[in-house]
């Protein structure tokens, strides 16, 4: 069976470079929530040893990082205003900030 004579040739043809679809926030909200921990609020907490601040710090980072872990289940992250707020209302709800 012969193919018909009038059909484009596409042995030289570069194929057209498909558009790029525009991808969720490339930002981890939990990374992003627990270096918002470590620069701005683990050299606040106390107490009475080294090893005891060192300890609280890590059960406060903990208690950050549970509770986004959770929240992500229930919220989607698309924008960086989505993820300010997401953050500001993990660290309401773990009464790190009033």
């Amino acid at each position: 069976m012969a193919l018909p004579q009038n059909l484009p040739q596409t042995n030289n043809v570069s194929p057209a470079p498909l558009p790029l679809p525009i991808l969720p926030f490339a930002i981890d909200p939990v990374a992003y929530i627990s270096d918002v921990y470590d620069s701005l609020f683990a050299s606040q907490v106390t107490g009475t040893t080294p090893l005891i601040k060192n300890i609280r710090s890590i059960l406060f980072k903990k208690l950050l990082l549970e509770h986004a872990a959770q929240e992500l289940i229930f919220h989607s992250i698309f924008t960086f205003e989505d993820l300010t707020t997401f953050t500001l209302e993990i660290l309401r709800r773990t009464t790190i900030i009033p």
